[in-house]
């Protein structure tokens, strides 16, 4: 019986928030945290299970309707992802509803479709047979590192780990050459489309540098420029605790553009200029010649990128809280993302553990009500496992 383990990373965005909405380059790097998977097949079951822990619940497939699903759909052309989605949409929202009587949670909904929509993806275009089915029960169990609409990239680290899972489970690759680049590159552009359940149009930065790892840099509609880093970069991960909407905050943005575009225009020019100056120093990092040189450069353009981002008024007063915090002690910080709440990064220097101020610091964020989260930004991307019993 077929058994394993995924960890897809999450991700997040160093340099080029907001200014890569209008074609400006932006730096993103995968992070310590993620996306944990385990499945397992299950002799004589006819249920697919899933246990999410993120949102609670349990979803279930029975394997005959599902079969049923890829039988019927199978008289439409191949290739037809759009078609497969609002079919997907279709089958999933009146299964919910069978099982619970009432409309579920948008989050359960998104989710159960991502789910069913990459599973039958994965069975469609299986390499093993064209009129592959499903005949064995599994189990799925999913937790996560990582805040959910948070803009830590959870959406596509779900959607990197599932397909991973399914593409094994459909004979597309085994658990051993998925870092095969072909490979990669298809749990990529699944894991893309289960973006799409989530954002509609999203860029594909998010699955990319999940699937992939390490540090992307990624201009909208030019695609992406992996840098050639030495070793990952310590990180603090600060939660603000404050939600906000991504679309809400990008639209005030824009107005703000409207209203002074040669200003905003200046503005979009600089992030551009610090993302050319960071890359050599992100790629030369860790060599250990001139390191201290090099840090004291990243910690300025911190400070410069989260200035720049606090002129258009994307920051909030518990991330002007976390800044103040860290720059007392030393360290420098940025919003990372939309802004507005969410996540603050504060960088941290080689052998941190050793700086009583580190542990200061830690210990302020957490007493002033913050998460705290010590992880690296450019480290390994998804990652398939044995699992035991």
């Amino acid at each position: 019986m077929l058994k394993f383990q995924v960890h897809a990373p999450g991700k997040v965005i160093l340099h080029g928030e907001h200014a890569v909405v209008y074609n400006r380059p932006a730096l993103a790097a995968v992070v310590g945290l993620g996306t944990n998977l385990k499945f397992r097949q299950e002799a004589g079951s006819q249920v697919a299970s899933f246990k999410l822990d993120a949102l609670n619940c349990t979803l279930e497939i029975q394997l005959a309707d599902f079969n049923a699903f890829l039988e019927n759909f199978r008289k439409y052309p191949a290739d037809s992802t759009a078609k497969l989605m609002e079919e997907v949409r279709g089958e999933v929202s009146k299964q919910l509803e069978r099982a619970a009587g009432s409309t579920p949670k948008p989050a359960t909904q998104r989710a159960f479709i991502s789910i069913y929509y990459l599973l039958a993806g994965a069975v469609l275009s299986s390499p093993k047979d064209p009129k592959l089915t499903l005949q064995t029960g599994f189990q799925v169990q999913v937790d996560t590192e990582l805040n959910v609409g948070a803009g830590l990239g959870s959406s596509a680290s779900f959607g990197a780990a599932l397909a991973a899972a399914f593409l094994i489970l459909s004979g597309h690759f085994d658990q051993e050459n998925y870092l095969q680049e072909e490979n990669q590159a298809l749990i990529s552009s699944w894991a893309y489309e289960s973006e799409r359940v989530n954002h509609g149009t999203p860029s594909g930065l998010d699955n990319t540098v999940c699937t992939y790892g390490g540090m992307l840099r990624y201009v909208k509609g030019q695609g992406f420029q992996s840098l050639k880093i030495q070793k990952p970069l310590n990180i603090l991960l600060v939660d603000s605790r404050v939600s906000r909407s991504t679309a809400d905050i990008v639209a005030k943005v824009r107005h703000l553009a409207e209203g002074f575009p040669q200003l905003i225009e200046a503005i979009w020019q600089a992030c551009e200029e610090l993302v050319t100056a960071a890359v050599p120093l992100y790629e030369s990092f860790g060599n250990a010649q001139d390191d201290s040189a090099k840090f004291e450069k990243l910690e300025r353009l911190f400070q410069i990128n989260n200035d720049l981002l606090k002129a258009i008024g994307v920051s909030h007063p518990k991330l002007e809280q976390i800044f103040t915090i860290a720059f007392k002690r030393g360290f420098f910080s940025k919003l990372t993302g939309a802004g507005a709440g969410g996540y603050a990064i504060v960088l941290l220097p080689e052998n941190f553990e050793c700086n009583e101020v580190y542990w200061k610091l830690k210990e302020e964020l957490e007493s002033a009500g913050f998460g705290v989260h010590v992880t690296t930004a450019g480290g390994v991307g998804l990652r398939v496992g044995s699992l035991d019993d």
